[in-house]
């Protein structure tokens, strides 16, 4: 979905400098890494923004910790996601008349082994 504005923008068309084996200070360390660290990191938030699934039904439940566990099914978990135990999930509610937007994080606890079982965070 590139416009022509967004390929005139410059430095667009640029490749990042390769690394080397030595670096003469932290300053040239910092300008050849600093680039490819943020090409990373918008790489992923943009992986993590595709995997985004609205509309799935959640059950609540209670751990042996007292903390509270959530568990849904994810239709397209076992095609685009690889979960493993430890990955963060959020969880987002948009809210409606009766109850307002809620959002939290959690570590997933529960992977599922066959297409629609659950996950659980």
């Amino acid at each position: 979905n590139a416009t022509i504005a967004y390929l005139e923008k410059p430095g667009i068309d640029e490749e990042p400098q390769q690394c080397s084996l030595r670096y003469e200070d932290a300053y040239q360390y910092q300008n050849i890494f600093g680039p490819l660290v943020k090409m990373e990191a918008d790489d992923d938030r943009k992986i993590k923004e595709s995997q985004t699934q609205e509309n799935i039904s959640v059950r609540w439940d209670m751990g042996l910790n007292k903390k509270r566990l959530a568990y849904f099914c994810l239709p397209k978990a076992n095609e685009e996601m690889r979960l493993m135990p430890g990955d963060e999930l959020r969880l987002r509610y948009v809210g409606d008349q009766m109850k307002s937007a809620w959002a939290g994080v959690g570590h997933v606890v529960k992977v599922p082994n066959n297409y629609g079982e659950e996950v659980g965070i």
